[in-house]
């Protein structure tokens, strides 16, 4: 009776923004919403292991998870928006163009320097620091992306109705998904675990680009 008559109170928009992450959510998640911030939290912890620990050869999915309790640092999983009720979908759209200018100059820079080629598939944090032909790039990459990254603001980049979600920054994301590209709790030389978490973090970024304002 009490979630019926909470649920009374809510507009078209709201219904349907919590109904879509009901649908979407992995079971190991859930989802929190007021009428400024949404909250999809994990259940269980994870814990960070950050790449200054040895891992021994053939280590199991259960060594790795023993390792990271032992070693790395306990926290919880949650990844935020701030929800906004727009109507100007113009101004909307400027914010994401800039966005996405931005996004698009750091990608130029990572092509133009050829890390692909010269870090053969690590990343460019791994890659300034291997000594190989591929560091002295890797770190003026790391420049660029640094100053480029700080230009990239809060944005609506999801939108429910007329309800837009700005993904916050220093969220519980995987670097890779990372919308702000330096801004994840995660660096990207730490392993998540258990391993489930990250995949269920895919699972869930997947499942929005149903919901991607996008031009």
């Amino acid at each position: 009776m009490a979630e019926r008559i909470r649920e009374s109170y809510l507009s078209a928009n709201e219904r349907a923004l919590e109904h879509f992450f009901k649908k979407n959510l992995p079971p190991q998640w859930k989802s929190i919403a007021n009428k400024t911030i949404l909250t999809l939290k994990r259940k269980a912890p994870v814990y960070i292991l950050p790449n200054t620990y040895t891992v021994p050869p053939l280590t199991t999915n259960a060594g790795y998870l023993a390792l990271a309790k032992k070693n790395g640092r306990k926290d919880t999983c949650e990844i935020q928006f701030r929800i906004e009720r727009h109507d100007d979908v113009a101004l909307i759209r400027q914010k994401v163009r800039l966005y996405k200018e931005i996004r698009q100059d750091i990608e130029k820079a990572y092509e133009r320097l050829q890390l692909k080629f010269l870090c053969r598939g690590i990343s460019a944090v791994e890659c300034s620091i291997s000594g190989g032909k591929g560091k002295n790039a890797a770190l003026e990459y790391l420049r660029t992306r640094g100053i480029l990254a700080q230009k990239l603001e809060v944005t609506p980049l999801y939108r429910v109705g007329t309800l837009y979600l700005y993904p916050l920054k220093n969220q519980c994301v995987t670097p890779e998904h990372d919308w702000y590209v330096t801004n994840t709790k995660l660096s990207e030389s730490d392993t998540l675990l258990p391993f489930e978490a990250r995949e269920e973090i895919q699972i869930i970024l997947k499942n929005m680009e149903n919901i991607k304002f996008w031009e």
